[in-house]
């Protein structure tokens, strides 16, 4: 009667384990940085989706009407300004301020969202974004499968003239610090 396992089946078993491991292990090495992508994804994905709505409620209203988080706009008064707050020559939403609540203005948990992100305004019309993956110490390096996936090189640009939120590939392998854009 045998009590306990042989060599060769102990020597067998951690030669499974040890092929499960060298399998699984590579499967998991990315999933930090493709949390950081899939989350960027999904903010830019919620911030292009409430430009455009605002944008539709614009042309549906002529004029004044309330949209994201309180605002109004004003344009009745014929006041292209609004306070900072809205394009009234275009229709497109200001984001917010930068460096600070730069999603206040559309998104409702904006304060989560503005920690995650960083903001700069290049000129009148444009801003540039960067988020958890874009960020220049995220550690998020060029995925292999490109394909519209934000790495630490890109950034978002916003343009309020005519309302794109779109990312923008700096093909450089080089991490980029929103200072350099």
């Amino acid at each position: 009667m045998r009590k306990a396992f042989t060599l060769v089946e102990l020597i067998f078993v951690l030669v499974i384990i040890g092929i499960l491991a060298g399998v699984a292990i590579p499967k998991f090495t990315n999933l930090f940085s493709n949390t950081k992508i899939s989350s960027e994804l999904a903010t830019a994905s919620t911030i292009e989706s409430a430009i455009e709505d605002v944008h539709s409620q614009w042309i549906m209203s002529e004029g004044e009407f309330n949209w994201g988080n309180d605002e109004t706009s004003n344009c009745s008064d014929k006041d292209s300004s609004n306070d900072g707050n809205f394009n009234c020559s275009t229709g497109y939403p200001i984001l917010g301020s930068c460096p600070n609540d730069s999603f206040k203005n559309i998104l409702k948990n904006s304060n989560i969202v503005d920690t995650k992100w960083e903001c700069k305004q290049k000129s009148n019309e444009i801003y540039i974004f960067k988020g958890p993956a874009s960020k220049n110490d995220s550690s998020v390096n060029r995925p292999t499968d490109k394909k519209g996936k934000p790495d630490c090189s890109d950034y978002w640009e916003y343009n309020i003239t005519s309302g794109t939120f779109v990312l923008k590939d700096i093909s450089n392998q080089t991490c980029t610090d929103i200072d350099q854009i």
